[in-house]
């Protein structure tokens, strides 16, 4: 049986996007292949095993990953940097046929792509360099830095994959023009299932609810100021990430109560909060034009109404869908106006939005093409 080194940032126990993708990778590639999973742990909650046996024939070799800050930068990518090294240094002592690297850490496509021999897959979650704001000098440099980084390393893969339409654009435009695949991100059959048995909107509170990370990009600031106007409205914010203290400090100073923080929670105690929301909310800042955030595919399987805040590549997606708005990003006014606009109107369950996902957005289906296309090299 050939066998594939896989390396990660982001796995089990950790909930997050990048981890959905892989365990559905790695679960179509099991059924051909020898898979050794290199990932690093979530911050500061650390394996006692370095090595563990997740099936027959997946193992996962753990590096435990201490707590950091994430605003720093330069603090930042040192980190990455350490972390992906140690990755590595695994990868390059445990025996495969070809190795893939999927990369949310940007620094994995520079570092995989010159330290690790043979045959090699990039796995692209995000073009996250290009998101860099050229406000000034210093980030022009930074950026065109990076970009002239990323070229090479790019080219030195023997295959590249991304999620989706718009990243490919970029990448035969300022990087590559062939090795490219796209292999959509998704959500899991069995969460699905799940989320179609909803079969109602919260009628007795008009509740809008955020699922995801709390970044900079997602600027949630912005909601909370508009809970502050619209009292009679109730918001949930489900998630955590380095913005979150900020704002509920700022929820707190200005004495905001309609406003409900839960942190990060299992899928469990989610799926709750979707049962009791009215509407689903999302944002992502204009200069993430080319990304796609997985959680507009798990709203879609509710059927619930979503507002969507942002332009680019998640655009295109959400006007296939009903009763879903999109609005400027960023723009207290217009998130404010369509609120007070929608909470009064009778809106029910989309079966389209849930057919739409079916067809397209299913990670098994996905994971079943991703697999085709390490057949080719392995």
């Amino acid at each position: 049986m050939k066998t594939i080194n896989f390396l990660t940032s982001h796995f089990l126990p950790e909930n997050t996007a990048c981890t959905n993708r892989v365990v559905a990778l790695i679960k179509e590639l099991e059924k051909k292949y020898k898979v050794n999973l290199i990932a690093l742990t979530e911050k500061g909650k650390f394996q006692k095993n370095n090595k563990v046996s997740y099936s027959d024939n997946i193992d996962i070799y753990y590096v435990n990953q201490e707590v950091y800050g994430d605003k720093n930068f330069v603090l930042r990518a040192y980190y990455e940097i350490k972390y992906i090294s140690k990755l590595i240094k695994i990868a390059n002592s445990t025996y495969c046929d070809i190795t893939i690297a999927t990369a949310p850490y940007m620094f994995m496509i520079p570092l995989v792509s010159f330290r690790v021999k043979g045959k090699k897959i990039l796995d692209i979650r995000d073009l996250v360099w290009e998101y860099i704001a050229e406000k000034n000098f210093i980030k022009k440099i930074i950026k065109f830095s990076f970009q002239t980084i990323m070229k090479p390393s790019i080219k030195r893969f023997d295959q590249v994959v991304v999620t989706n339409d718009r990243e490919v654009k970029l990448l035969e435009e300022n990087y590559i023009t062939k090795k490219i695949d796209t292999v959509y991100n998704g959500i899991s059959l069995e969460r699905y299932e799940e989320l179609i048995k909803i079969d109602k909107l919260n009628s007795e509170k008009f509740t809008v609810t955020y699922i995801g990370n709390i970044g900079f990009a997602h600027n949630l600031q912005l909601l909370v100021s508009v809970a502050k106007e619209l009292k009679e409205i109730n918001f949930v914010i489900i998630g955590d990430g380095m913005e979150l203290e900020d704002i509920k400090e700022y929820a707190i100073k200005n004495n905001i109560k309609n406003v409900e923080f839960t942190g990060k929670l299992t899928w469990n105690k989610i799926k709750p909060y979707y049962e009791n929301s009215t509407v689903l909310y999302a944002q992502l800042q204009e200069r993430l034009l080319s990304a796609m955030p997985s959680k507009l595919y798990e709203y879609a399987s509710t059927g619930l109404p979503i507002i969507y805040g942002g332009t680019g590549q998640a655009v295109s997606f959400v006007n296939k869908l009903e009763q879903s708005v999109i609005i400027k990003p960023d723009n207290f006014v217009e998130l404010k106006n369509i609120l007070e606009e929608i909470q009064f109107k009778n809106f029910k369950i989309s079966m389209k939005n849930r057919a739409l996902v079916e067809e397209n957005y299913l990670r098994e289906i996905s994971s079943k093409k991703f697999t085709k296309i390490v057949s080719k090299y392995i």
